[in-house]
């Protein structure tokens, strides 16, 4: 049985660890995982996205095209201004820069690219979404 989907995750999962601990430490949420953040303490969220898979070439015995979305949430205490934020952000894309190749197991993610979005307000919080474009061709 294949493992690609869950080397993916656990191969974005382990390097955000490492991108995101000078940041907020380790106050990460991550998905199906009981998580409450502590008022006034910044932390991050991570959701992953698959988009659409496809033949990676012509006949049946060609690689799966798998693209998708890392997307990292950085939430810092609203009223302090975005100066901490903006700085979390610029750290999780240089993390994550273009061309960055994440293995686990037999599956290497590769970064097409990163982006930070727009910031706002949630609640308590100033939030920044990052979003991590990424590929991985697998033989299914």
């Amino acid at each position: 049985m294949s493992t690609v989907l869950l080397d993916i995750q656990q191969a974005l999962e382990l390097h955000a660890q490492a991108v995101l601990a000078p940041v907020v430490g380790q106050a990460v949420a991550y998905p199906n995982v009981p998580f409450t953040p502590a008022e006034g303490t910044p932390w991050a969220k991570v959701d992953h996205l698959p988009a659409r898979t496809a033949p990676a070439g012509a006949g049946v015995d060609s690689q799966t095209r798998r693209p998708g979305v890392f997307q990292v949430s950085l939430y810092f205490p609203y009223g302090q201004g975005t100066k901490a934020c903006t700085d979390a952000a610029q750290a999780v894309c240089d993390g994550f820069k273009r061309g960055t190749s994440l293995t686990r197991g037999a599956t290497t993610v590769r970064v097409q690219s990163v982006s930070p979005g727009p910031g706002g307000r949630e609640d308590t919080w100033w939030a920044v979404p990052v979003s991590v474009w990424w590929l991985v061709h697998s033989q299914d």
